[in-house]
């Protein structure tokens, strides 16, 4: 998925300014994809350059000026085209980085007792997370659907990780690796100076 082509999405409905379109991100897109007003900036002058928005100044007499922006029907043909490819030539999604999981990957390198710790943390993360999602404004139509099934993915992974916390806990090779600090058979010691 790319900045540009979610963008594009957001503009079909209404124009709107670079600050507009983050706030909709937020509210309408939280699950699926956030993005910065840093990231955004840049995505739109390359889809001003495709032709694919147009950019009308606003502004009052004093003050900076509004910029919004507005897909053209280029633009309006790239988002389709976009769209469609997942049904011409399917592609497999994107890697995601999820710090949740990544600990979860880590939890042998801990004594059993903080890895338990851990995985309440995680579990607490996920649960304010998706107390978050569901208090959110209900979004309509596909993005209602992609914030539903956003929030059964956690649920079902608040699942998962319940199941699995003993195995996860109790799996071998426990514990953080020790150094050993005698010197080898046969190796002299190291003199420093």
């Amino acid at each position: 998925m790319s900045l540009p082509h979610v963008l594009l999405g957001l503009l079909q409905t209404e124009p709107r300014t670079g600050y507009d379109l983050a706030r909709a991100m937020e509210s309408e897109l939280q699950p699926a994809w956030s993005a910065g007003v840093s990231q955004i900036y840049p995505a739109l002058a390359r889809l001003r350059r495709n032709g694919w928005v147009l950019l009308r100044t606003l502004g009052p007499r004093r003050g900076p000026p509004r910029l919004l922006y507005r897909v053209t029907a280029a633009g309006r043909r790239e988002l389709a085209r976009w769209l469609m490819l997942m049904a011409t030539a399917p592609e497999p999604p994107a890697r995601r980085h999820d710090p949740l999981l990544a600990r979860v990957a880590f939890l042998d390198a801990l004594p059993p007792a903080e890895g338990r710790r851990v995985l309440a943390g995680i579990d607490a993360a996920l649960a304010s997370e998706l107390e978050r999602w569901q208090s959110a404004h209900p979004s309509e139509g596909s993005r209602g659907v992609m914030r539903r099934a956003a929030i059964e993915e956690r649920e079902a992974l608040r699942r998962f990780l319940a199941r699995e916390r003993e195995p996860v806990i109790q799996s071998p090779g426990r514990g953080p690796r020790r150094v050993s600090t005698r010197r080898r058979a046969g190796k002299p010691a190291r003199r420093k100076g």
